[in-house]
């Protein structure tokens, strides 16, 4: 057995994060570095990512000498159009990148019935990633002839750590074109719907396996030891559940960070729910269907407004929960309702467009700051109960958090009161680094135990009548805006 130690990377929608990893799973270091965020033009800024990488990994310190092996975690879904060295042509695609939905409406009437099954997904901007090539294609005919490969986040990563192009099923899954229910394989009767040939489409790998050793110029960036083994990327959220051991005897994890994900295990796929968004695990034989909202970066958004900001800084994001936190029930009654869709959703919401601001009878009370906090934590939790109430419905069942705790508890609280749940928080800040570490140690033969929750929060049973006054009022405010 090895004594070194495990590095775990993720490289996540607005920040990158690191972790060293000892054989019994204990934290020896933590790094963490930010890049440019999601924006509402729909791209993202690939060389960032690895410039936060380099500077996560840094933050770790001496020890990161000691590193036997590294794993990786990656958001997605995100389209990156990489050359035949495998570097990045222009910024990756997101969901909602500006023409994607269109595309993405002419496949799915173009794909037969009996291939879209094996999808396994509602087809839409965020399942269907790949039919971003086309619009590379509308806008810059040069620069897409030189593709060579359309990978994901962890493709681009993985290839500048070993010269290797990989993908694996959790990333696939949401490119449009992979066969979710059947087996881990492209379709090429999809991807032709989608503009793309699938010799374009990268080699298909199970994530924590070996993808190759580590380039000497990528150890010396880093300071690790040259020659080490990379393994191939996962989806993030997947890789969180990997850290807390998400099983069939466990029920539903909650990934609190720019996006809110609900996440259940499975032990196949769903051809029924297409609501949901699902994938194959990273752990073989499993899969994991999700709900997303856009929760962190509506509250970011939304504390923007509230501080009159062109964007939110943590401390506003951080003061605007403060002042939430700080009112009273006598008080609650009075704050308007805030929409939190501050860009399309995806499963099982399924907005094409935002819809996002306060609204109803009492907008006009978004004047006051401390109603207006509120409105907008009570949104984003509002939001993420709709799509908690459609996967498991009204069960009451606690939920296993994945939270950074460091500034206080106070929306962990206000979380638990608006889901009527009891949330188990794992206190960990790099959950999915850490998952992605346990990983690649596993398939070297190390088994860590799973992260437990520490902390318990319970809601408060003198906020129980408010909680459900306001939720059955911001449902009917929510109703009347999107016509449903």
């Amino acid at each position: 057995m090895s004594t070194g130690l495990y590095l775990g990377l993720d490289v996540g929608t607005s920040a990158s994060k690191a972790v060293l990893v000892d054989v019994d799973g204990g934290v020896v270091a933590r790094g963490r570095a930010t890049h440019s965020a999601a924006s509402r033009t729909g791209r993202a800024d690939a060389e960032g990512w690895w410039a936060s990488a380099v500077e996560a990994i840094g933050q770790l310190g001496g020890a990161r000498s000691e590193t036997v092996a590294i794993g990786l975690s990656v958001h997605s879904p995100v389209l990156i159009p990489l050359d035949e060295d495998g570097e990045p042509l222009d910024d990756g695609y997101r969901f909602d990148a500006p023409g994607l939905a269109g595309v993405v409406s002419a496949a799915a009437t173009a794909i037969p019935t009996e291939v879209h099954s094996r999808i396994g997904n509602a087809y839409s901007p965020a399942t269907a990633i790949a039919g971003a090539y086309r619009l590379m294609q509308r806008t810059d005919v040069a620069r897409a002839s030189r593709v060579r490969w359309l990978g994901s986040v962890g493709s681009l990563l993985g290839q500048r750590l070993t010269g290797e192009v990989a993908i694996d099923p959790s990333q696939a899954s949401y490119f449009g074109c992979f066969d979710v229910i059947g087996g881990a394989q492209w379709i090429p009767a999809a991807a032709e719907a989608l503009g793309v040939a699938d010799d374009l489409l990268p080699p298909v790998r199970p994530a924590g396996e070996p993808l190759g050793p580590l380039l000497l110029a990528a150890a010396a960036a880093l300071g690790l030891p040259s020659g080490i083994p990379v393994t191939v990327a996962g989806g993030d959220t997947p890789s969180a559940a990997v850290a807390v051991g998400l099983d069939a005897r466990s029920d539903t994890l909650l990934s609190l960070g720019t996006t809110h994900v609900l996440t259940r295990w499975r032990d196949r796929p769903d051809t029924r729910n297409r609501r949901l968004l699902q994938r194959p695990h990273l752990s073989g034989g499993a899969w994991l269907v999700h709900g997303a909202t856009n929760g962190g970066l509506a509250l970011a958004e939304g504390a923007a407004q509230c501080t009159g900001s062109d964007s939110a800084t943590g401390a506003a994001v951080a003061g605007t929960i403060g002042s939430a936190a700080s009112l009273s029930i006598e008080e609650i009654p009075a704050a308007p309702f805030f929409l939190p869709h501050v860009i399309a959703e995806r499963g099982p919401l399924w907005l094409s467009e935002p819809a996002a601001g306060f609204f109803g009878d009492t907008a006009g009370r978004a004047s006051d700051p401390r109603l207006a906090a509120w409105a907008v934590v009570e949104g984003v939790l509002l939001a993420d109960r709709l799509v908690l109430e459609h996967m498991t419905g009204d069960q009451g069942a606690p939920l296993t958090v994945a939270a950074d705790l460091s500034s206080g508890g106070e929306f962990a609280q206000l979380a638990a009161d608006a889901l009527n749940r009891e949330l188990r928080v794992v206190e960990e800040p790099h959950l999915s680094a850490l998952g992605a570490a346990r990983l690649t140690a596993e398939v070297g033969g190390v088994t860590m135990p799973p992260v437990s929750a520490s902390v318990a929060f319970v809601p408060r049973p003198e906020r129980a009548a408010l909680v459900d006054s306001r939720w059955q009022e911001w449902r009917q405010v929510r109703s009347a805006h999107l016509g449903l």
